[in-house]
């Protein structure tokens, strides 16, 4: 039989122990193994799958699709659970194979073993492109593991569990297999080698701090709060400033990578582009000890980055440099930058904390420069279509520029759920958009921040609790000043009814991006569904004092005042408002609740006739009806947004939605909360 290349799902069973068993009572094992092998042979036949090889205790087989792969792999795994119960693992895997006479090679043959061993009796582990196809299986649900570095394998690969019948979810931190070790496992024997130095130089610390604690006045470092103002272009035009936006941008991701350093967010480090505000101000304003400004200068392919660290309450220097290089050495420059501050401030970077920060995301520069183009269109916040369109096709330019660039996948899936965050498409539609490129990104870097912070939004949109909290709780491991994170592990919290936590979440995204609108309005959301309205209130006057005509924090004050029945104050700020002062929903809402009929329905046709020709959310049509007192209509127009995906935040709050408490009774309406965790 000649060679031939094959596309196919490789499936390799092992039974777990056989060996041990052989050896203690070799009759029952030859039980097992039979009972296995008839097994295996009834229910692949069944599935259209193909046995390769027996190798003992295990078999390899391969299938033409990976939904029959896996509908075998569960049927079986029910099967060995029946006594005498079989310890049974599974790992499947999709790939190009070479086929002989008598077995199959490949790499994806090498992987598909790989997956199996960090299998656990009763699991069914598979990799991201089995995951990928057969994701839309409704009968067939998946739960992502863990992104693993095997042996003999070039590439990270992100790993799922199938949890059908209740089928075993290995814990990710106890999984064993034929892994690359850890750095902590790397690093193991020097550590021990290193434990007689240790005690040396601890001892000669010791005399050397006696010395220093009595050679009078010495600096002493406060709590590591730091903010990257945004670094002076000295070019003086338009390209070379949004580079070093980009660059202020970068050195933000980078620093905060680090454990120790509590670094304040873009969105509130912006505000202070071209500020003459003193330092110590602005540290005031931000809640911050320390401030790091600079400036860039680009002369062709060369880049000077000047970096200047201070004590902002004493305005002393504690650090300065420059940095001279080409611009395709960029990252190396920033990667430099955060760890000379980190020394500066007497931290100590982990071993894990100095690859992160050696990462280069693209070594591209041209790619490099696309991607800071996308950002810029991306952060600009507001929601507008255009400028979304604008952010996507830029990303995706740098992708084909580079089709390893992590973070430009990253960029791509963020884009898609700002989406849905502003209302602007079918969350439906944009999650299943947006899984592909944060997939695509974390098979190229496991070690990437954003990339589970993107992965933890989609499954929080999708209504998956814990394979949300497990993603979020990744990205702040890896990245400690995520703000994104921290905001949906505040809404996941709210929905659980959980205030101290939510609070204590909310908390640390303002500490990190004080000057965020958008997240002070999120914060007064969640107390909505929470019932503390009052709270919510005080919180947007006292923000109102700062930011008194921001149209986000006056729609939340409204919003909780009608939540207090105080419709009438709620109307005046709604129509105070400079966008949709007299178009929104919400106002629709208030004026059906006072008997403004005429007013609300002129606000819910412009929103019908809107529908017809842009995505308007059916949740906000749905709560118009509930003002005018239209109870079928507001069910059918909550279903439709249910259809379409919901839209996180509000389908999952709807039992706690004061809007819609007269419907608890409504068999349909229950229906729906059945429908969300």
């Amino acid at each position: 039989m000649a060679q031939q290349r094959q596309l196919v799902a490789i499936m390799f069973t092992d039974i777990e122990g056989y060996t041990s068993l052989m050896q203690n009572d070799e009759e029952e094992a030859i039980l097992i193994r039979k009972k296995h092998r008839e097994i295996f042979n009834n229910v692949t036949a069944r599935y259209n799958g193909e046995l390769i090889q027996y190798y003992g205790d295990g078999a390899l087989s391969t299938f033409r699709s990976s939904v029959e792969a896996i509908k075998c792999g569960i049927e079986m795994q029910k099967a060995f659970q029946e006594a005498p119960a079989i310890p049974v693992r599974i790992g499947v895997h999709v790939g190009d194979i070479i086929r002989t006479e008598s077995d199959i090679i490949g790499d994806a043959v090498n992987i598909a073993s790989r997956i199996e061993s960090l299998a656990v009796p009763g699991s069914i582990l598979i990799s991201d492109r089995v995951n990928d196809q057969i994701r839309n299986q409704k009968d067939i649900s998946t739960q992502f593991i863990d992104a693993v570095d095997f042996k003999n394998v070039n590439k990270v690969i992100p790993i799922f569990a199938v949890t059908n019948n209740n089928l075993v979810v290995p814990d990710k931190n106890k999984l064993e297999g034929k892994t690359k070790p850890k750095d902590d496992e790397i690093y193991k024997n020097y550590r021990k080698k290193s434990l007689y130095a240790l005690g040396v130089l601890s001892l000669t610390i010791l005399v050397l701090t006696y010395f220093i604690m009595n050679r009078g006045a010495v600096y002493e470092l406060k709590e590591p709060t730091l903010a990257v103002l945004p670094f002076n272009d000295m070019n003086n035009d338009n390209e070379s400033d949004s580079f070093a936006d980009g660059i202020t941008e970068d050195l933000i991701t980078h620093l905060s990578k680090i454990q120790h350093i509590q670094v304040i967010s873009r969105a509130s480090a912006m505000h202070y582009k071209d500020t003459d505000k003193p330092l110590k101000d602005i540290a005031k304003e931000l809640g911050v000890n320390y401030i790091l400004e600079g400036s860039v200068r680009v002369d062709r392919n060369q880049v000077r980055i000047n970096a200047n660290l201070v004590d902002a309450s004493s305005n002393k220097n504690l650090w300065a440099e420059n940095y001279d290089n080409t611009l395709v050495q960029i990252f190396k420059i920033q990667s430099d930058v955060s760890r000379d501050i980190a020394n500066a401030l007497k931290i100590t970077l982990s071993d894990t904390e100095q690859l992160r920060l050696n990462n280069e995301p693209t070594n591209n520069p041209e790619a490099y420069a696309v991607f800071k183009e996308a950002q810029k269109f991306l952060h600009r916040g507001g929601g507008k279509v255009e400028e979304l369109k604008k952010a996507e096709d830029l990303f995706k330019k740098a992708i084909d520029i580079d089709p390893q660039f992590c973070r430009a996948y990253v960029g791509v899936a963020e884009t898609y759920l700002e989406y849905i965050f502003w209302g602007r498409e079918s969350p439906k539609k944009m999650v299943e958009l947006a899984s592909t490129p944060a997939l695509k990104a974390l098979a190229i870097n496991s070690n990437d921040g954003g990339t589970f912070g993107a992965l933890g939004a989609i499954s929080y949109y999708k209504y998956e609790k814990e394979t949300a909290l497990l993603y979020l709780k990744k990205a702040i491991e890896i990245n400690p000043s995520y703000v994104g994170a921290y905001n949906k592990l505040a809404w996941i919290y709210t929905f659980e009814g959980n205030l101290e936590l939510m609070e204590e979440n909310f908390n640390k995204v303002l500490k990190l991006d004080p000057l965020s609108t958008k997240y002070i309005g999120d914060m007064g959301q969640t107390y909505y569904y929470l019932g503390e309205y009052q709270k919510a209130v005080d919180l947007m006057d006292e923000s109102l004092k700062r930011f008194p005509n921001d149209n986000m924090l006056i729609w939340m004050k409204a919003s909780n005042l009608s939540a207090l029945g105080k419709y009438d104050e709620a109307i005046q700020l709604y129509t105070s408002r400079s966008v949709a002062s007299h178009t929104n929903w919400m106002l629709g809402y208030c004026y059906g609740m006072i008997g403004e009929t005429e007013k609300a329905q002129k606000i819910l046709e412009y929103q019908l006739n809107k529908n017809e020709l842009t995505y308007v959310p059916p949740y906000m049509i749905a709560t118009i009806y509930m003002g005018l007192g239209d109870v079928d209509n507001a069910l059918n127009w909550l279903e439709k947004d249910y259809e379409v995906g919901g839209q996180g935040l509000f389908f999952w709050g709807l039992a706690q939605d004061i809007k819609f408490h007269s419907l608890k009774d409504e068999p349909r309406f229950q229906a729906l909360l059945n429908k969300t965790p």
